[in-house]
């Protein structure tokens, strides 16, 4: 039995990840996609980048605090 082959992540440096950021809060709105409100927070991961999740537009949304 072979084990299963595992996802390698994908990783950008910081500079790159302030500027996805940034795409993440204008595609949203700059607004929380669970309540609605106005945020100028950081967008978050929604696969953890511990549990192995990327560092895509497609796994980060905008949430507030």
């Amino acid at each position: 039995m072979n084990p299963r082959p595992k996802h390698k992540p994908i990783r950008i440096s910081r500079y790159k990840l302030k500027k996805l950021q940034k795409e993440v809060l204008i595609r949203d709105g700059f607004t929380c996609q669970h309540c609605n409100e106005r945020t100028q927070n950081a967008p978050h991961h929604i696969i953890y980048r511990s549990h192995g999740g990327d560092d895509t537009a497609e796994n980060m949304i905008t949430l507030c605090g």
